[in-house]
């Protein structure tokens, strides 16, 4: 098992994670996971960084904190696991668990009680590693999204009337 240092990801590490999360996420636009480390950067948050004796990368947790209904979860807020990735030839060494245990040390410290996470449905290993850690399978779900369209200028007409979240209904 190879020596792990959990730490706080620092702004020199920023290129290691983009390159760590394009991997994880190769379908992911760059503008997308730009954006995305943009969004945590400025959050509440946090990144961490495993890192072997060496100092080589051998993986990282991102943590945001969902302020809107997590499913299975029982407080609001709540920080979530949004990503978790060890690099394959560390994995079943340990790394993982010392990044979660680091996510929960500090998650733990700022007064939450629960973390939460997921995995896409297809991703058994995920999953499993999800298990092995202690998190219980909550549900399963689909996502959608419809792009919205005017069908006529009746429509568009007739939302000009809808207000908006700053006005009373």
């Amino acid at each position: 098992m190879p020596k792990i240092k959990i730490r706080k990801m620092a702004a020199a590490d920023q290129r290691q994670w983009l390159e760590m999360r394009r991997t994880l996420w190769p379908d992911c636009p760059k503008e997308r996971h730009l954006l995305e480390v943009d969004q945590l950067l400025r959050s509440e948050g946090l990144v961490l960084f495993a890192e072997g004796a060496d100092g080589r990368s051998l993986g990282f947790a991102e943590i945001s904190i969902r302020r809107d209904h997590v499913e299975g979860t029982c407080s609001v807020p709540v920080p979530y696991l949004e990503g978790w990735y060890v690099d394959p030839g560390h994995r079943n060494q340990g790394v993982g668990r010392a990044l979660i245990d680091a996510a929960e040390k500090w998650a733990l410290e700022a007064g939450f009680t629960e973390l939460a996470s997921d995995a896409e449905i297809g991703n058994d290993e995920g999953i499993r590693a999800h298990q092995k850690l202690g998190f219980r399978e909550v549900g399963r779900s689909v996502h959608f999204v419809r792009p919205l369209r005017a069908l006529s200028a009746g429509i568009r007409k007739q939302n000009r009337n809808i207000p908006t979240s700053n006005q009373r209904l």
